[in-house]
């Protein structure tokens, strides 16, 4: 049986390496006694499955995991059991059962919605106004290093969508490619629109959203591809 599950990670958890957190979930469904399948060879490993690693000191609302086990259980009773287990800032909030032939969770993942919020005075006016006039224009050239040389890349293909509002500070709502096949990095991004060097400024990231790329061309959260209910 293979299960889906759609999970936080928040506050001070958020600092957890993506290994760390793998470790994490393996050692919850060992205390929740799950019948969680092995890998065969010299060294098993439980099979969980991550959509695509958190860096470090992002926060989520919208990770996925998929879980392999021998026989069939309740979820519902899985999931509880396992919110008790599992550190503060981890709490899982939706799980569905996969049908079988789905593609691997890894593989689906075509984009991602991201919230970074700047603390108030952060950025000026100028700053935000030029990050507008940038995301209007037709390209956005980057120079991207390389392991021997670096060179300019339009990164305007792998932007989906961005909003910026200004609220108690300024918040970029922004959907861009992630995955294995095309992956905008979210620094990337904003020393693009901004043009300044992000250290040692005052902000946030948080995932909100991983999505797969249907056969139509439609972006369709992880949650629903390959769901038995959906």
């Amino acid at each position: 049986m293979r299960t889906r599950l759609k999970f936080t990670k928040q506050g001070y958890v958020k600092f957890v390496g993506h290994l760390d957190t793998i470790r994490m979930f393996q050692r919850a469904i060992r205390v929740a006694r799950l019948p969680i399948s092995y890998s065969q060879g010299f060294n098993p490993h439980a099979k969980v499955f991550f959509a695509l690693p958190l860096s470090v000191g992002v926060g989520s609302c919208g990770e996925y995991m998929d879980m392999l086990t021998d026989t069939d259980i309740h979820v519902e009773e899985a999931v509880a059991t396992l919110n008790t287990i599992l550190p503060e800032g981890i709490k899982i909030v939706e799980a569905s059962v996969i049908k079988e032939g789905t593609p691997s969770l890894m593989s689906l993942v075509t984009a991602a919605d991201y919230r970074i919020t700047f603390e108030k005075n952060q950025l000026t006016p100028e700053q935000i106004e030029g990050a507008k006039k940038r995301l209007d224009a037709s390209e956005l050239v980057v120079l991207k290093k390389g392991k021997k040389k670096t060179k300019e890349v339009d990164i305007k293909p792998l932007i989906h969508h961005v909003e910026i509002k200004e609220e108690d500070g300024t918040i970029f709502e922004v959907r861009i490619a992630a995955g294995s096949m095309e992956n905008l990095n979210v620094d990337l991004l904003l020393k693009s629109l901004l043009q300044v060097e992000l250290e040692g400024m005052v902000y946030t990231i948080e995932r909100e959203e991983l999505y797969a790329t249907t056969e139509e061309g439609h972006l369709k959260p992880l949650s629903e591809v390959g769901a038995e209910n959906a």
